[in-house]
């Protein structure tokens, strides 16, 4: 069972690190990684490692859910977990949305709480989800779903913050003194 647990870890540590760079470079007003304007190949360049990672993740709930050897009344529950699961996955491949130009400080702030607070509805489901879907199995079935299933839930990813955008100056020789 550990290998299960030790997927879901790096299918975490995988979305994360591909959904930071996706930002980052959404950040940076979609310049490609030599620092022009978005081209063709850099659609292409993620696409793969977009279309394997949800792969991964497809295949991981197909396994968690053969591993709970679910019996037909139970089937229900888990179909609405994975689909919950795998809605939330693909919004963070999405990505943040880009930010207009000339929007203040505080709409930009108000957006990063809007889409922080929209997956976090979606973590809730999810765990409504898993909770019906954990009240119908076995005692052997939740000794399986107790290492399991939390690695079905993908980690909640919020974004990075938006670094590219104004100077990066230091503090002033007065705050450094305080």
């Amino acid at each position: 069972m550990r290998a299960g647990v030790m997927r879901g870890a790096a299918l975490s540590i995988a979305l994360a690190a591909l959904v930071a760079a996706s930002a980052l470079q959404a950040q940076e007003g979609g310049r490609s990684r030599r620092g022009g304007p978005p081209g063709a190949d850099d659609a292409g360049r993620s696409s793969p490692e977009l279309a394997a990672l949800t792969q991964e993740f497809s295949a991981h709930l197909l396994e968690v859910q053969q591993r709970l050897k679910l019996e037909a009344g139970q089937q229900l529950a888990w179909d609405t977990f994975a689909a919950r699961a795998e809605a939330l996955m693909q919004d963070q491949l999405r990505g943040l949305p880009a930010m207009p130009e000339r929007e203040d400080a505080v709409r930009r702030i108000n957006r990063r709480v809007d889409v922080v607070r929209n997956r976090l509805a979606a973590m809730e489901d999810i765990a409504d989800a898993a909770r019906q879907l954990y009240a119908l199995l076995t005692a052997e079935q939740r000794k399986v779903a107790d290492e399991l299933l939390p690695t079905a839930v993908p980690t909640l990813y919020s974004g990075l913050p938006d670094l590219t955008r104004g100077a990066r100056q230091p503090l002033s020789r007065e705050r450094e003194s305080r």
